[in-house]
């Protein structure tokens, strides 16, 4: 089995990456290699990938089958919007009846990353990228984009990991904002696209007399030390307020 396969499977089965491990008896590790094609699964999980994705399909096979004979297609679903709409900031909602909203956001894979840095203000270049959807809690303001990350530097295998492949939601802080201490103890977490490249990092410090930002990575690899940035060389900065894998 491909890394590409167990990847999908596990996204299938709307699994984090540590849940995954815990079901076919691997590590956080493991798993991350497994999907990245760094290493093969032992003969041990390998039969327990097979497994769970034998089961997984039969379970899909009965759940069609149960859904064509029971579904009422008078009855209203719970996911089933009961009204659309745009923000100015051009995000599109849709409110569902049990009280939460589904969003749809501009997606910034890794592979259109190093044009996003020269084309983030090209309208055109925006609305034709790719839309992602998230689950929210409620409508919000801001403009929103989803990011690919990239590497493992905010992965260190805790909840908190936000590890290579996963996507985040990230609102937009302004520029006009830049000149007062950013609230990092409510979002510690931001992309920051530096004018040659686009990081994932921990904000610890925004010093405003100096324009200067220290980022840090939940990795603790020394090649994941903590350094600084002025904030004269980067272009946007996000909150991320959503992760998913």
């Amino acid at each position: 089995m491909q890394g590409s396969e167990i990847k999908e499977l596990r996204k299938r089965l709307r699994l984090s990456q540590t849940e995954f491990g815990k079901l076919i008896g691997a590590s956080l590790r493991s798993v991350q290699n497994y999907e990245k094609g760094n290493t093969q699964p032992s003969a041990d999980v390998l039969l327990k990938l097979l497994e769970v994705n034998e089961k997984h399909l039969a379970q899909l096979k009965d759940d069609l089958a149960y859904l064509k004979d029971k579904v009422d297609p008078n009855e209203i679903k719970v996911n089933q919007p009961l009204e659309n709409f745009q923000t100015k900031a051009g995000s599109t909602y849709e409110e569902l009846p049990n009280g939460k909203y589904k969003v749809k956001v501009p997606f910034v894979p890794v592979k259109a990353q190093a044009r996003y840095l020269h084309e983030f203000t090209d309208a055109e270049f925006m609305s034709d990228l790719e839309e992602m959807t998230f689950f929210v809690d409620r409508v919000g303001n801001g403009k929103y984009l989803a990011f690919e990350i990239q590497n493992d530097s905010m992965d260190d295998g805790t909840i908190n990991s936000i590890p290579d492949g996963a996507v985040v939601l990230a609102r937009e802080l302004g520029k006009q904002h830049w000149t007062n201490k950013f609230h990092t103890h409510s979002f510690p977490y931001w992309i920051i696209v530096h004018k040659t490249t686009i990081l994932c990092k921990e904000i610890l410090n925004h010093d405003i007399e100096r324009g200067v930002i220290t980022c840090h990575s939940l990795n603790e690899s020394p090649e994941y030390s903590d350094f600084e940035l002025k904030l004269d060389d980067v272009h946007q900065l996000f909150n991320i307020v959503k992760k998913t894998f």
